[in-house]
């Protein structure tokens, strides 16, 4: 069964590759030369002739005054401006510029950063906008101090760290805001302003506040609703652990937009910064060995299971330090672990690369959403360290990897649906067939009874049936022996040769009654009036019968195909019926054999003006050693062996009778040249 085909698969699978790739590219280009230019000067932001309207929010990026080790309060009556400071780009870490800073060694202090910026007249009310500072800040505008995140000192007891994203409202004067921000940091690696800082009017900075923290949410609530779907999946298909690992995956996406930006799980908790760093390096930790038991669930033959298990150990310490640690030790496993994120992510190409090689169900997609998320991450560890100006494009690589990874699934669900509908078909029919195999067997079973009971019946009266003629002409021989009178030798002889013709016409009886019920239907050309003439000849010397007129009427023109020897034993029966019971009071007495043959069926109606068949023997006369007459001695096998005849050729035998006018029989037998033919 062949799945509906896509637009997507109309392209070949080198052709899709290299289309996502390219698209993939230029993305990540496109991001890289978003913004090359830094616009703060010496400490000095120009934004005189900027249109708001037109412009829009403006980043506050490019060389801040830098004062380490200075704590400067502009707000305090008489406190001088230090003179000491150099210029620092922001955003980045400070590490680069405080003394004696190393990866092992991390830049413990505090520092305050100073830029000046002339706004374009006319606006008054303006906002800055700030994500997180590393790990505490207070800002002064125009000598006067608006708000404190967190606690600055100079010493750690005297800090309090704490990440919260602020909108501040903030009115030049003179079209000049002189911003001073002290920070201090002494709780994690990195210190210093290391988040883009926005500066625009109050409507703007609200209507973008709100937009980031719309998109969080939709990208929260995307992944969660693919996660509760997957992990429903895998409730109903236990045995399909991939469906399991990418709900757990989507889970941890889901996560991670809330606890980073603009931290929107702020709105809905108190967590306070420890406990969102731990969520948000817990999940970053997570993504390699869940995506990697996801990738091996998919294409256990292309995933060596050796390499899955070194990398789940190797995966281990990094989540254990996420889940026990602190964060100023956590921070530290970030470089090691982007290490092995970037080998995990290049042995994950070499998997799917192999997958689609050897034409897996799906690997063209898990390939395809495995480069661009592989692509973006690279952008993004290189914009997060600040080594590259860009943006954020890890959601757009993961929100890839999931239509992706979702449309494989859902094409391998298809297919698996597909081969579990074909497999309850052929277990339906199946069953239908054991059905009918059962009630054979009930058939059969049945049968079995039935000839079991006509077996008890057929020994117990062909035994007495037997022994009474045979005892007869034993008595019969011993009278002989001694009668001298020739005439009553004679009769005596005569008696004993009716005797036996009774006893030959019950073996015979007996014999066809065993053959009908085990011999198999042998399927062969018949020649009725050959037939017709064969069993008159049998009774020409019937008892009394030399007077009964017999009239044939055979009509065939097509062959038939049939059991012969049973179509013989009906005709035999039926001529021996009739003549057994002609009416010795007629003058005249007749039998009728007429055969009309078609190209579906014999039709066998054979009639006589004998003595009849009282209505209430009719329904009794095709039992077995049922007599309607008494007088007559007889095996009473003959017509239930008709009647057993006829069924087994799958026909059907009818009775027509009055009492003292005759009888007639009506057999139609079906043509079997079908079945010679499955026999040749």
């Amino acid at each position: 069964m062949e799945p509906p085909r896509t637009i997507i698969q109309a392209f070949s699978r080198e052709g899709l590759l290299r289309y996502y790739l390219l698209i993939s590219i230029t993305l990540l280009y496109s991001a890289i030369c978003i913004s090359q230019d830094k616009y703060a000067i010496k400490g000095v932001l120009d934004l005189t002739n900027r249109d708001w309207n037109k412009d829009g929010i403006a980043d506050l990026s490019g060389e801040w005054a830098f004062y380490w080790n200075t704590l400067y309060d502009p707000s305090k009556p008489g406190e001088k401006s230090p003179s000491h400071g150099t210029y620092i780009d922001v955003p980045d870490f400070w590490n680069s510029y405080v003394p004696d800073a190393g990866f092992f060694k991390p830049a413990f202090g505090f520092a305050t950063y100073r830029i000046m910026v002339i706004c374009p007249p006319g606006v008054k009310n303006l906002d800055l906008k700030f994500l997180t500072v590393a790990s505490n800040f207070k800002l002064f505008v125009n000598d006067a101090q608006l708000t404190e995140i967190g606690k600055v000192g100079r010493v750690k007891k005297e800090a309090r760290p704490d990440y919260r994203p602020v909108i501040i409202p903030v009115t030049p004067i003179n079209n000049k805001l002189d911003i001073v921000i002290q920070v201090s940091n002494f709780n994690y690696s990195a210190g210093g302003l290391w988040d883009y800082i926005k500066l625009g009017p109050h409507p703007q900075i609200q209507n973008y506040q709100i937009q980031k923290i719309a998109v969080d949410f939709f990208i929260a609530g995307s992944f969660f609703l693919i996660a509760i779907f997957y992990l429903v999946v895998f409730i109903y298909f236990p045995k399909r652990k991939a469906a399991l690992y990418f709900s757990l995956f989507c889970l941890i996406l889901a996560m991670r937009p809330l606890v980073t930006g603009e931290m929107g799980i702020l709105y809905i908790t108190n967590w306070n910064w420890r406990v969102i760093k731990h969520v948000e390096f817990i999940g970053l930790f997570l993504t390699v060995p869940v995506l990697s038991l996801f990738t091996y669930e998919l294409f256990p033959k292309e995933f060596p299971k050796k390499i899955l298990r070194l990398i789940l150990l190797a995966s281990l310490p990094f989540v254990l330090l996420g889940i026990f640690a602190t964060p100023f030790i956590f921070r530290y496993a970030l470089r090691p672990f982007q290490v092995e994120m970037l080998l995990a992510g290049i042995f994950g190409i070499y998997v799917y690369t192999m997958a689609v090689k050897r034409k897996r169900p799906g690997s063209v997609y898990f390939l395809t959403g495995v480069v661009i998320l592989f692509i973006t991450i690279i952008n993004d560890i290189l914009y997060n360290s600040l080594i590259i100006e860009s943006v954020n494009l890890i959601y757009a690589g993961l929100f890839i990897l999931i239509i992706s990874q979702a449309i494989a699934l859902s094409r391998q669900f298809f297919w698996t649906f597909s081969k579990l509908e074909i497999l309850n078909n052929q277990l339906r029919l199946m069953n239908e067939e054991l059905s009918q195999k059962n009630l054979d067997i009930v058939e059969v079973n049945d049968q079995l009874k039935k000839v079991n009971a006509e077996l008890d019946i057929l020994v117990s009266r062909t035994s007495h049936d037997l022994r009474s003629p045979l005892t007869s002409v034993v008595a019969l021989v011993h009278i002989i022996k001694k009668e001298t009178n020739e005439g009553k030798r004679h009769e005596y002889l005569e008696m004993q040769r009716r005797t036996l013709h009774r006893l030959n016409v019950l073996i015979t009886d007996i014999l066809d009654f065993a053959r009908n019920k085990r011999t198999d239907l042998l399927y062969e050309p018949a020649d009725f009036l050959e037939l017709v003439n064969s069993a008159l000849q049998d009774h020409q010397f019937s008892d009394n019968s030399s007077h009964i007129q017999r009239i044939t009427e055979v009509k065939q023109d097509f062959i038939f195909i049939t059991d012969v020897s049973r179509i013989n034993m009906i005709l035999y029966n039926l001529i021996s019926n009739a003549l057994k019971y002609h009416d010795k009071q007629k003058e005249y007495s007749f039998i009728k054999v007429d055969i009309n043959v078609s190209e579906y069926e014999a039709r066998i109606e054979v009639s006589d003006n004998g003595s009849g068949i009282a209505p209430q023997n009719v329904e009794h006369i095709f039992s077995m050693f049922y007599q309607a007459d008494k007088s007559f001695k007889g095996s009473g096998l003959g017509l239930y062996i008709l009647h057993e005849a006829v069924q087994k050729l799958g026909g059907n035998v009818v009775l027509e009778s009055a009492l003292g006018e005759g009888t007639k029989f009506i057999v139609v037998i079906p043509n079997h040249i079908p079945a010679l033919l499955d026999i040749d």
